[in-house]
């Protein structure tokens, strides 16, 4: 038993390098100071010198997302490095929608944050050598970013959608 919670400390302090790593990467709070997964609780923790803060208390939506994404990234690093049997795939649903305003009046949208998190996402997986898969699915549309551009399956913008329009209009037959 004592051997395998060393191995599981050992495991989660790797996963923590990572994730401290990418804090400084996407310019999250705190990122000063450590970032780690604790098992246990099940949520991540900052250890500030005076204090260890858990996700709950780590403020902004889009800090909220920046911390998904690099425990995310930094499991799958470690399952795909180690051959474990974990699907090599991340779904990430509108991972931008904390940056764009509540109101069409506000125009107070963080592009450069957005195109940050891209990024981020992008150069993650060209570090594993596609052996990870990420799809997302979301509104923003960053035309200037080659990365970006390369990765856009299908492009909502340009009139396709997630669910096309002759399955609502299936429904509608059917059900009258």
């Amino acid at each position: 038993k004592e051997a395998l919670e060393d191995r599981k400390q050992s495991v989660l302090s790797r996963i923590s390098i990572n994730m401290t790593r990418w804090a400084q990467t996407l310019e999250l709070e705190h990122l000063e100071n450590p970032y780690r997964l604790d098992m246990n609780k099940v949520t991540v923790i900052v250890d500030k010198s005076d204090r260890p803060v858990p996700l709950r208390q780590l403020g902004s939506g889009s800090n909220w997302v920046g911390v998904h994404l690099i425990v995310y990234f930094a499991l799958q690093k470690y399952f795909i490095e180690n051959k474990r049997p974990v699907p090599q795939f991340i779904f990430i649903d509108q991972p931008s929608q904390v940056y764009f305003p509540s109101s069409d009046k506000d125009e107070d949208i963080d592009w450069k944050m957005v195109e940050k998190m891209y990024n981020f996402i992008y150069d993650q997986v060209q570090s594993l050598s596609g052996k990870l898969q990420v799809i997302v699915v979301d509104h923003a549309n960053l035309e200037d970013n080659q990365n970006f551009k390369s990765s856009v399956i299908e492009d909502w913008h340009k009139g396709e959608k997630l669910i096309p329009d002759d399955w609502y209009e299936h429904k509608k037959r059917i059900t009258g």
